[in-house]
């Protein structure tokens, strides 16, 4: 009798902890690898999926989204970083954006060169979260920006 409850109480832990990942960081959508977090902004709540096809990787911080072209090793900087803002912190850096000569508008957000030479994007979701996606490689900053769908929760 112990060893059937015994092995009864093992099948529905294995079956609680499987349940627990279900729909967890990474999932595979019809070929294409991807992984979600949650970023709270004060009020709001920002899902950031990620495109990881390709081999890429991505690590999930408190407030951050950073993005590498390949395995996480220790010695590797990440190819993009993506910040929620303050809605001020975002209004300050819309004026940088702004006074950018090359910046380019584009559905909902804008690219322009930030401080420290980098490729940058700023966005806002519905006027309720916003966010900012910074990366060194500003040649291919649009592709850097398409890896990730950004949904307000």
């Amino acid at each position: 009798m112990k060893k059937t409850f015994c092995m009864l109480l093992t099948v529905i832990l294995a079956l609680a902890l499987a349940g627990c990942g279900a729909g967890s960081a990474d999932k595979t959508d019809g070929g294409k690898q991807t992984a979600s977090a949650y970023l709270d902004q004060d009020e709001s709540c920002v899902e950031v999926t990620v495109d990881l096809t390709g081999g890429w990787s991505v690590e999930f911080a408190r407030g951050a989204v950073y993005l590498y072209d390949g395995e996480i090793t220790e010695d590797k900087e990440s190819t993009a970083m993506l910040i929620t803002l303050d809605k001020d912190v975002y209004e300050e850096d819309m004026a940088e954006a702004m006074a950018d000569q090359n910046h380019k508008d584009v559905d909902g957000g804008v690219y322009y060169t930030g401080s420290g030479n980098e490729g940058s994007y700023l966005t806002s979701l519905n006027d309720s979260a916003y966010v900012l996606i910074t990366a060194p490689d500003q040649a291919n900053m649009e592709d850097i920006v398409a890896r990730f769908t950004l949904t307000l929760d």
